[in-house]
């Protein structure tokens, strides 16, 4: 590229201008060699160094917008970095439930040991650790010998302590460790989580007026949803109060976590036997249902029917004794028969002294008969005596009636219709037939011993039972736990493919369009190939063509007017770009 000399002025002739033409055409070549460019005051250097395109676009901007250009991108990356963060961010759960009695101190101590992350929750207390990691920690804690079970026992006393120990240590020390070995043996009940017990033991007296029982209070923490029975409570009471010396059952009390009172069940022995009585009437309605329930199962099904019974149970205690005598029933039990016969005189007289003298002379009867004897014989004594003994009919019988005998006895039975497929293939109900009823209460009747001399009362009857609550779906998959998991990656990465192409990507697409502008500005100006020492006072060439020649200072303002017309008529472009930088050198 060469640079034409500018025109001569007006009224000069050509060999001058040839000359001035030739020496200017000279010192243009010499500096064709050298590329051209306008330096920050608006001059022209020999030398040119191109920035970075995205840097030299970034210098484009005005200070504004490369404020907030800035911000942007700094917005941008803090947005990317939160993304990653939150797409590698773990779940925390709690190592322990907020009942277990750990030492939180001896467990950061095993966890840190372990290089376990952990996090403390501020709100709760409770240490979390990575959910990966719960298995690993929970191991290393039982590993470390770690136990909910705080409470000592019997091993506090291996300690025997010094010579100068007083009586009122070791009393304390032994009272502490029975204490901690009767929550022990309360703890291994499966309601109880955990239990503690107070022991108030009074110093002995050697006076009997000043002799006092002890007392304890026993606290129990139960599991959700479980509760203690009265027998299990007495048990307790009963445990406590037979481990300690001089302490009476009335005085252990028993406290569970919600602060109710469950030793007071003292009741009186007609209280008592109502509420064992009433426990069996509900032992007795609960079998008879089973039975019904076990028949109709299989009959009907699970969701056909309900069955309700009432048994009146009678608990009156009868003792009857009965003798009964039966008297056409009569059996000779014994009998005594006497027979006594006596013929003549019978010796007679006196007892004593006289009846021992001889007899006396004898007399002749006067009297005899034919024979020779005598008219009057001796007297004769006969007698015959019989007892007999009967024995009656005696029925004797004691009679007790068992206690809990069913008086009367009451079942409802209710039957829903029956479902069947029509023609059309549609489910409709049917109610049942009273037939089929019938052998419905058959079988019912049978099952729990029906008794019509005792007044037994069994109804079944067919009522259509209301739809049953629809059943609640499984959840879908995008409620489960391990659907989220994945989404946050997901979403994690969404977010930065949104962030890289609709932010970062157009910033630097519009910079480096703005350097790639500025580029061709520069090759378009280089194209004009000025040369510094090619700018004379009076001229100034602007193109390698001979015919549009600026005119210098001195000539009129018509003439440079012209000039400048033609030469962006000539090349518009290459005029822009030298206004521009000129305008830019300005600034």
């Amino acid at each position: 590229m060469e640079n034409v000399p500018a025109a001569p002025s007006t009224g000069t002739s050509n060999a001058p201008a040839t000359t001035s033409g030739q020496s200017q055409e000279s010192s243009s070549r010499d500096a064709v060699a050298n590329t051209s460019s306008v330096n920050e005051r608006g001059g022209f250097n020999t030398e040119h160094k191109k920035p970075h395109p995205l840097i030299a676009g970034f210098q484009r901007l005005t200070m504004m917008r490369q404020l907030w250009l800035m911000v942007a991108l700094a917005a941008a990356v803090a947005l990317g970095f939160a993304a990653v963060l939150w797409t590698q961010g773990t779940n925390y759960r709690p190592l322990m439930s907020a009942h277990d009695s750990y030492e939180v101190r001896d467990v950061l101590d095993v966890l840190s040991e372990a290089r376990v992350d952990f996090n403390i929750d501020p709100n709760s207390g409770l240490i979390l650790v990575r959910d990966s990691q719960l298995h690993d920690a929970r191991l290393a804690v039982a590993r470390a010998g770690l136990s909910t079970d705080q409470t000592v026992g019997m091993e506090l006393l291996d300690d025997a302590g010094g010579l100068g120990t007083s009586q009122f240590m070791e009393t304390a020390r032994y009272r502490r460790a029975l204490e901690g070995e009767l929550a022990r043996t309360v703890m291994s009940m499966n309601q109880v989580r955990s239990a503690r017990i107070h022991l108030a033991i009074p110093e002995r007296s050697v006076f009997v007026r000043d002799v006092r029982q002890g007392s304890a209070s026993v606290f129990v923490d139960l599991h959700g949803g479980t509760a203690l029975e009265r027998d299990q409570v007495k048990a307790i009471v009963n445990l406590v109060a037979n481990s300690v010396p001089q302490m009476d059952s009335g005085q252990v009390s028993v406290i569970d976590q919600r602060g109710r009172l469950l030793s007071d069940l003292e009741m009186d022995a007609s209280d008592q036997e109502t509420d064992r009585q009433f426990q069996f009437a509900r032992r007795v309605e609960d079998n008879l249902q089973r039975r019904i329930h076990g028949i109709l199962e299989r009959v009907i099904g699970n969701e056909g029917f309900q069955a309700q019974v009432s048994a009146d149970v009678d608990f009156t205690r009868i003792e009857q004794a009965e003798e009964l005598y039966n008297p056409d029933l009569i059996a000779l039990r014994s009998e005594q028969l006497l027979d006594e016969t006596t013929i003549g005189q019978a010796d007679g007289g006196i007892p004593g002294a006289l009846t021992n003298q001889p007899p006396g002379d004898a007399e002749a009867p006067e009297e005899v008969d034919e024979d020779g004897n005598p008219i009057n014989p001796p007297p004769q004594t006969q007698r015959s005596e019989s007892t007999r003994n009967y024995e009656v009919d005696r029925t004797l019988s004691y009679t007790q009636q068992q206690v809990g005998r069913l008086r009367r006895l009451t079942v409802a039975v209710a039957v829903d219709d029956m479902r069947q497929v029509n023609a059309n293939g549609e489910v409709e109900r049917v109610p049942w037939t009273e037939e089929e009823l019938n052998r419905l209460r058959i079988l019912v009747q049978d099952a729990v011993g029906f008794d019509a001399a005792r007044g037994d009362s069994v109804n079944v009857i067919n009522s259509a039972f209301m739809a049953p609550e629809e059943v609640i779906e499984e959840p879908p998959f995008w409620r489960e736990p391990w659907f989220w998991e994945i989404m946050r990656y997901v979403l994690g990465g969404i977010f930065l493919l949104i962030l890289i192409f609709g932010v970062v990507r157009p910033a630097v697409r519009n910079l480096m369009a703005q350097a790639e502008d500025e580029v061709d500005d520069d090759a378009a100006l280089d194209a004009l190939d000025i040369d510094e020492d090619a700018i004379s006072d009076d001229k100034v060439t602007l193109s390698v063509s001979d015919e549009y020649l600026l005119p210098g200072p001195s000539e009129s303002f018509d003439k440079q007017l012209e000039a400048l017309r033609g030469l962006i008529a000539e090349d518009p472009g290459k005029v822009s770009v030298l206004m521009k930088k000129w305008i830019m050198s300005d600034d």
